[in-house]
């Protein structure tokens, strides 16, 4: 082969690599708490992708039958190891869910007596007032069709490792755990 053979060859390659290649703004695409926060329960797959923007957010899974379809659409989130997951039934949002969107971090101050306080029945904000400002963050939360809404909790220690994490559905307390907690 020529050289003029392989450099047309070369420049071939690259125009075709570019051409094919998603464009940078999709491969950087991402979903902040905020856009999460607007794609309300009911909302169409349109309304999710003008809010997210383009390449934020796949299909990652459809299923069909007689009268019914489901489409889940993934997202990347703006925060690091962040994500958010769409369920779409007939088109309509039914589920939501996210994880790490919020990005922020416990503050360590957890401890055991702080966990005994919060008990089942408590709501999100009687934890804040046992555990202090701070201390438990909202790791992730989902909200589907029907009214009904979770949220995950997180609390760390920072001397010697330990956690705690507590589960509310509709503001209430009805899962909790720890380990290590002192």
């Amino acid at each position: 082969m020529s050289r003029k053979s392989l450099a047309t060859a070369g420049l071939l390659a690259t125009a075709l690599t570019a051409t094919l290649a998603p464009s940078a703004q999709a491969a950087t695409a991402t979903l902040s708490r905020a856009e999460y926060d607007k794609v309300k329960i009911g909302a169409s797959i349109a309304k999710l992708h003008s809010v997210a923007g383009n390449g934020a957010c796949k299909k990652t899974a459809s299923q069909s039958g007689p009268g019914y379809s489901s489409k889940v659409y993934t997202c990347k989130g703006n925060k690091r190891y962040s994500t958010a997951m769409f369920t779409f039934g007939n088109g309509k949002l039914s589920i939501k869910s996210q994880a790490g969107l919020d990005g922020k971090k416990s503050n360590g101050k957890m401890t055991k007596a702080k966990y005994k306080k919060i008990t089942k029945g408590k709501t999100i904000a009687q934890m804040h007032s046992a555990a202090g400002k701070g201390v438990c963050v909202r790791s992730a939360d989902s909200q589907g069709q029907g009214g009904i809404k979770t949220a995950i909790y997180l609390c760390e220690q920072s001397r010697t490792y330990g956690s705690a994490s507590f589960g509310f559905t509709n503001g209430k307390l009805d899962v909790r755990s720890q380990y290590g907690l002192r």
